[in-house]
């Protein structure tokens, strides 16, 4: 299968360097959107850059921290995914839809399923990640993971922190809308053009590609179940030779998780009970069938000849 419409005359990068190049780019840009964020929102805000920062790193559930954490992560995500992501593609001499098919047809019933797949998959990679926690690591190691934990769950949660439909909007496209679009680019689009240039077999690619986005999630107990994911998304986007359905399971799999935290904030508010979201999705009820849609989706998406 070719690599959408990238010829040889414009493999400049699709190499092992390319990433390389490609990589630093991504740590140069995050290292400058941080700094971009930290200006501008001390200057938004009336507040010294070490305030701005102390804000970013320990959010304090203040309504001021929580909108520096998210339009701080705005800025650096759109600077340390977008930006290398744009200069990787003219550095090839090439376009968007060289790398992402977006000028390809899609269908309806792909999107069915893509969608079904991504909804589905959130139970299945809740149960993962509950068995990774569980497994009995040496003490060094969960030790370590338990802290890389604790701070992006922390993170999290001020990102989440939602009152009103206005902020799920923003919380939405900030966490789900912008993933899907620049994470499918970058890893679908341009790291797995670059393992089927490397590597023969595509299932070396693919699990090249997986390999590198669960890695770049800096989440230890998450990492077997982004794994599946990241091969789960690049083989999709190989089989249709475009990013339409990979990133529409992407964006409906953070979504989806999304809105479900913001009803349980809502419902908090109404109830004063408090749900975790693992206990919706490790429910054996929920958790079983989910996995067998999940199984049954992906097999009636994949089963379709490519661009079907």
């Amino acid at each position: 299968m070719s690599s959408f419409n990238l010829t040889s005359s414009k493999n400049i990068f699709l190499n092992i360097w390319g990433l390389v190049i490609l990589l630093v780019f991504i740590l140069l840009f995050q290292i400058v959107g941080y700094g971009i964020s930290l200006y501008a929102l001390s200057q938004a805000y009336h507040i010294s850059i070490e305030e701005v920062k102390s804000l970013m790193r320990y959010p304090d559930g203040t309504a001021l921290g929580i909108n520096i954490g998210r339009i701080s992560n705005l800025i650096q995500f759109f600077f340390y995914m977008g930006i290398p992501a744009i200069i990787f593609v003219l550095f090839n001499r090439a376009n968007f839809n060289d790398f992402g098919g977006y000028n390809q047809k899609i269908k309806g019933r792909n999107l069915l399923w893509a969608s079904l797949i991504g909804a589905t998959a959130l139970p299945v990679i809740s149960v993962i990640v509950a068995l990774a926690k569980q497994f009995p690591w040496p003490i060094g190691i969960a030790n370590v993971a338990n802290k890389m934990e604790y701070g992006r769950t922390h993170l999290f949660e001020n990102l989440l922190d939602m009152q009103t439909y206005s902020e799920l909007i923003f919380c939405i496209f900030l966490l789900a809308f912008m993933p899907a679009v620049l994470e499918e680019f970058v890893f679908r689009g341009i790291i797995l053009k670059i393992g089927l240039n490397q590597f023969k077999k595509p299932k070396k690619a693919l699990v090249f590609q997986a390999i590198v986005f669960a890695a770049m999630h800096f989440s230890f107990y998450e990492f077997p179940g982004i794994l599946l994911m990241g091969a789960l998304l690049g083989y999709i986007s190989y089989k249709f030779n475009n990013l339409w359905y990979n990133t529409l399971t992407h964006f409906v799999f953070n979504g989806i998780t999304i809105v479900i935290h913001f009803a349980i904030l809502r419902n908090f508010k109404n109830t004063g009970v408090m749900f975790e979201i693992e206990q919706i999705f490790n429910n054996f009820f929920v958790a079983i069938p989910a996995s067998i849609i999940f199984g049954y989706s992906i097999y009636q998406l994949t089963k379709l000849k490519t661009n079907e």
